[in-house]
């Protein structure tokens, strides 16, 4: 075990009458401090047992301590012991005791005066008191530099315990500035707490002595990070895994005296084999096998099948090849075509990896949207039936309510009721198998600053984290996506599988030489063949119309229809453009004669998950349908048009576009037509990407897209990406290092890899009602009252209110629209919703139209 032999903090002798010192109390039963503290360190075994951290731990140690004698070393993890051991030590001060605990045993006390209830601050400075005394004991320099380093990060992980990350600065700035919480306590309130704390506290004696200790350990990590480039990036990761640790031991202990009930399930595979073989069960698995028995590495040529299923079995078989082959590297390219099975070979190599490397235990597929994780879930529910597997596979994002778990209502009883306390515990810490999230919920989880943020990323040690589509990611920050996946990799053991039809070689944006795996050794051999290359055909005729381009392109989408009576898909890159096209495609189609009448449908990011799923659902399964939409369309939506028109944008986005056309490579004389109607630059306005130079108004991008040679234009996009990064302005690559994460500002490290840019909207709650797909109706006002009336219900627990919310905020997404501007007439708001009451007037054709919610303002004033 990682922590045998340290020694544990002294409560008993150090804290005087601990037995008196309460650290929660719930209705009539005390839980004393040593009790809690004791507690929590009895989960930091469990969590280092059952998620195997040993070796994470012994990772860390070895980037962070390299140089330190095996005495330093053990005075290291003693130090990240107590960091949990002593994380409430601060609930000595006689206000907290007096004031939250009700503990009449301080009535009268004198540091009752200063009225400072709080314990996060004080327990990190009794940290600091404690340990800067032990590493002045230490003979060897090299080892004091860097305890001091951990001494520091661990006294700030115990002052955020209850809060969100700031900066080192400003925790600097409340240790040893006059008005500073910490400050003020080993100063003019040392009453509160030096009767019970029986260690002098040397930094009232010597108040210049924590401002030298942090001037010292700057001056140390300046040197670390010139000694090794990213030696900064690692304790940027220490920072963050001691705090998830930190707030998971404190949670689960909290939780256990609260419900006298031990918390055993921490959400790891427990049994890959058995999930492993649900999945070989699957024909899909079986007849791949059988091709692999039969054919695998003895057909010569491949430009002439005529049966795509051989393609995907050789994609399929080479990159399990390549994964097994390279087994311990711990990032992986999967570069495939639109249609070739990638999530399904994403899924096998998942397993194939927990299968050979035992100490991985999670699983998480991260996408860029929503729809997809539906998409992906589905595939699943097919892959495990009715298999108990799929209880732990959980959707992790903004619309799907917490997952919950059940008890029995007593002892011997048969009725069951849902286990809100756990159920939120789960949802916190990801305590699931299996997740399927977004990019942006990983992304918090890697980055974020929130203590929701933190929680999660102990949990991802040990993992398996793939990242489908990785194109849509901001590419203005891919230098330092890549660089943070190494080192996050390298120091949790997460082993990464990055997925795309469009994959930029991400290795040329990392300054050192690191080693990755491209899954699949020769693109040509998929890219180029005929059943991908050529299963649609390219027309760029409609780029060179300058004027009257939407009457142009309407009266071309009207004859082409006619021709066909297959699906026509019509891709805009605004919102507005969509609507309007789709209006006057209507009007159009109203005049036709009957034979030539399509039905026309529109999807667009206003869209709920119902309305689209409907749509989605109808262009699978019927024909003469013209969809109109916005981008949502692109990425991984499984639909297969026949003809397409798509307004240019960039060369990647013109790519999953394809993929919407012909998918399945079944059809014959499938074409998209190409026009440009919008500017581009205006919409992706910090995308590299979004130069005219490199789209499709030249004819050498055109080449590269019927070529499929995507490494041709990624390599110019990845130049421009390191020249950017190398420009000496805020965006420089490493100014970030040496300012923010170097400094350890976590509110800029969050704000640069925050992957949307938000701009400034406001929230509208349409009322209406709406048909769901059961055929029920939801109504916007029932729904409305509901959440008002549960975020006022103060009688509620928290996790049960938590819970509840999150499946009232379910259904209060499907009403929810983003728009600019404030000045519209509404009945009533709560936090930055806005509620209108007739929202139905904003719509057309179920199609909410900003353009009359916008005229609408103006009928109000």
């Amino acid at each position: 075990m990682y922590f045998n032999g340290v020694e544990k903090f002294e409560l008993d002798i150090l804290i005087k009458n601990n037995g008196k010192i309460h650290a929660h109390i719930m209705e009539n039963r005390k839980e004393t401090l040593k009790e809690h503290v004791e507690l929590a360190v009895e989960y930091l075994h469990k969590i280092i047992e059952i998620k195997q951290l040993n070796s994470t731990l012994l990772n860390l140690e070895e980037s962070i301590c390299k140089k330190m004698s095996t005495k330093g070393r053990l005075l290291y993890r003693e130090m990240l012991f107590n960091t949990i051991y002593m994380h409430d030590l601060g609930k000595i001060n006689c206000n907290f005791q007096y004031n939250r605990m009700g503990n009449r045993a301080f009535k009268g006390d004198e540091g009752l005066r200063f009225n400072n209830s709080n314990h996060s601050m004080l327990s990190s400075i009794i940290y600091l008191n404690h340990y800067f005394k032990k590493i002045g004991g230490q003979e060897d320099k090299e080892d004091r530099n860097i305890l001091a380093i951990a001494m520091l990060l661990n006294a700030y992980a115990i002052s955020k315990h209850h809060g969100s990350f700031d900066s080192f600065s400003e925790f600097k700035n409340k240790v040893i500035e006059e008005d500073g919480e910490g400050h003020r306590l080993y100063t003019e309130e040392l009453p509160m707490f030096d009767k019970i704390y029986q260690e002098p506290i040397i930094f009232n004696e010597n108040r210049s002595l924590l401002d030298r200790i942090f001037t010292n350990v700057e001056n140390s990590l300046n040197s670390k990070e010139k000694e090794k480039q990213g030696a900064s990036i690692y304790f940027y990761i220490y920072q963050r895994l001691v705090t998830s640790l930190l707030l998971a031991c404190d949670y689960y202990a909290t939780s256990h005296f609260k419900n006298q009930r031990e918390i055993k399930s921490f959400g790891g595979i427990q049994d890959i084999d058995s999930l492993y073989q649900v999945y070989k069960n699957t024909e899909i698995y079986k007849n791949i096998r059988e091709y692999e028995k039969e054919s695998y590495g003895r057909v010569n040529g491949f430009d002439n099948i005529q049966n795509i299923n051989i393609l995907r079995n050789e994609l399929f078989l080479e990159a399990e090849e390549n994964l097994h082959n390279h087994i311990k590297n711990n990032i992986f390219y999967l570069e495939a075509p639109t249609g070739s099975g990638k999530s399904n070979v994403g899924f096998n190599l998942s397993f194939k990896l927990m299968e050979n490397l035992r100490k991985l235990n999670k699983i998480i597929y991260v996408y860029p949207f929503n729809t997809l994780i539906e998409q992906n879930m589905n595939t699943l529910k097919k892959i495990f039936g009715h298999n108990s597997v799929i209880k732990d596979i959980a959707i992790i994002n903004s619309v799907v309510p917490i997952k919950t778990k059940n008890k029995t209502e007593y002892e011997d009883s048969d009725v069951m009721k849902d286990d809100y306390e756990i159920s939120l515990l789960d949802r916190q810490f990801l305590h699931y198998p299996m997740v399927l999230t977004t990019h942006v919920s990983i992304f918090n989880y890697l980055f974020g600053t929130s203590k929701d943020n933190l929680f999660p990323l102990y949990q991802l040690a040990n993992s398996i984290i793939i990242l489908d589509e990785i194109q849509s990611y901001k590419n203005s920050i891919w230098k330092e996506i890549i660089t943070f996946l190494k080192y996050y990799s390298e120091a949790l053991n997460i082993k990464f599988i990055i997925m795309s039809a469009t994959l930029p070689n991400l290795n040329k944006l990392i300054d050192e030489e690191t080693e990755t795996i491209n899954l699949i050794k020769n693109r040509d051999k998929y890219f180029s063949n005929p059943i991908f290359r050529n299963r649609v055909k390219l027309d760029f005729s409609l780029l060179e119309i300058q004027e009257n381009i939407m009457e142009v392109l309407l009266k071309h989408v009207t004859e082409t229809s006619k021709k066909t009576n297959g699906n026509v898909l019509v891709e805009f890159i605004t919102k507005k453009s969509a609507m309007k096209f789709f209006k006057k495609l209507k009007d159009q189609n109203e005049l036709l004669e009957h034979l030539d009448k399509k039905e026309i449908e529109l999807i667009t990011g206003d869209d709920n998950s119902i309305d689209r799923n409907v749509i989605i659902e109808k262009v699978k399964h019927s024909k003469n349908i013209i969809l109109v939409a916005t981008q949502v369309i692109e990425a991984g939506v499984d639909i297969d048009m026949d003809v397409g028109y798509k307004d240019i944008s960039m060369l990647d986005s013109e790519e999953q576009f394809l993929g919407r056309i012909n998918r399945s490579c079944m059809k014959e004389d499938c074409i998209v037509y190409f026009f440009n109607l919008d500017d581009a630059a205006k919409i992706y306005k910090n995308d590299i990407r979004k130069e005219k130079s490199i789209s499709l108004t030249t004819e050498r991008i055109r080449d590269i897209l019927i070529n499929k040679n995507f490494g041709i234009y990624y390599e110019g996009v990845l130049q421009k990406l390191e020249k950017e990064a190398n420009k000496l302005n805020d965006n420089n690559f490493y100014k970030f290092i040496n300012e923010n994460i170097k400094g350890l500002n976590f509110k800029k490290i969050e704000e640069k890899m925050r992957l949307i840019d938000e701009h400034y909207q406001h929230s509208v709650f349409l009322s209406r009602k709406i048909t769901l797909e059961n055929n029920k109706t939801l109504d916007g006002a029932a729904v409305w009252r509901e959440y008002i009336s549960l975020l006022k219900n103060n009688d509620l627990d928290y996790a049960e209110k938590k819970i509840k919310l999150s499946r009232v905020i379910a259904n209060l997404n499907h009403f929810i629209y983003k728009v600019q501007k404030k000045d519209f007439t509404y009945e009533e708001s709560i936090g930055d919703i806005y509620y209108i009451a007739d929202g139905e007037r904003y719509f057309v054709d179920g199609k909410f139209d900003r353009e009359n919610f916008n005229k609408g303002i103006g009928d109000f004033i």
